[in-house]
């Protein structure tokens, strides 16, 4: 089972920075997981054993993700860099 994801961003540097976070947690043995930054966006391979195994780590990474989309939301609202 695979899948792929593409998540834009509005800067290069956004995406690297959410590729350190997002890179930061293990992986089990059941799933493989590659990832690539390009131009602004952040790509994202998963390969699993088992659909179960699938949609696990998808769940975790898109939790993940909002979680930075959030901060850079937060950054943004008191004044941090725009363009987040």
């Amino acid at each position: 089972m695979k899948a792929t994801m593409e998540i834009d961003f509005k800067a290069p540097e956004h995406a690297r920075k959410a590729l350190k976070i997002i890179r930061a947690k293990e992986f089990s043995d059941k799933v493989s997981v590659s990832f690539a930054v390009k131009g602004s966006a952040l790509h994202v391979n998963v390969d699993a054993k088992n659909f179960a195994s699938l949609r696990a780590r998808l769940t975790s990474l898109l939790r993940d993700l909002k979680v930075v989309f959030d901060a850079i939301q937060l950054v943004n609202s008191h004044g941090g860099k725009k363009g987040y």
